[in-house]
């Protein structure tokens, strides 16, 4: 089945649409507060995919699930990372190491190879999971470019959590028949909070 003859709700392309828009963002600036708004804006597309476009019944199980996933993402990791940020020394922004063009560039490398992968993948027992292939690959692509071109540990620290973004993205498609990954992406932004706010109590620049 190929990717364009899948029907795609527009609520779910929208949210795919401001994802991958807030990706390109993220590689644009390296202005932290901006990034930060940037990823929280990512995680309330993230929250709401899974109650989207899907004829499948929402549990109780499911939107309690969803409502803390929401909260983790679009306010909790935020906020800490804010707080992070304020207690950090205000230095200007580093130029990254591929410089802001060429890391925009190398995102929309990536976004074309996600496409292209997507097309030649075999239909899965899902094929809902083709919707997502392509925009996760590119999440996941996104965060470790900002991982090995920023200079900065908290723009880092927001670079692993845009590829965490994307692992999340590659299960919203079993999220109504297995909650079991929602629950893990929990656990994996309760370390991520952990994290940030060690770098919090050790203030590193």
């Amino acid at each position: 089945m190929p990717l364009l003859e899948l029907h795609i709700p527009q609520s779910r392309q929208a949210a795919l649409g401001v994802i991958l828009i807030a990706n390109l963002g993220l590689l644009a600036t390296e202005r932290q507060r901006q990034c930060i708004r940037l990823l929280a804006l990512q995680g309330v597309m993230l929250g709401i995919l899974p109650l989207v476009g899907d004829s499948a019944p929402i549990t109780w199980h499911l939107l309690i699930l969803t409502l803390v996933f929401l909260f983790i993402k679009a306010v909790a990791l935020p906020y800490f990372l804010q707080r992070s940020h304020a207690g950090l020394p205000q230095t200007p922004p580093l130029t990254p190491y591929l410089g802001y063009n060429r890391c925009v560039l190398a995102g929309c490398f990536g976004c074309a190879f996600s496409l292209w992968l997507a097309a030649r993948l075999p239909v899965p027992a899902n094929p809902l999971f083709l919707v997502f292939f392509a925009p996760a690959v590119t999440t996941v692509l996104t965060g470790l470019l900002l991982i090995v071109t920023r200079r900065k540990i908290l723009t880092q620290v927001m670079g692993y959590l845009v590829l965490e973004n994307g692992i999340y993205l590659l299960g919203v498609p079993l999220a109504r028949h297995d909650a079991a990954w929602l629950e893990l992406s929990i656990l994996l932004d309760i370390f991520v909070g952990v994290f940030i706010m060690v770098i919090a109590i050790k203030h590193l620049n």
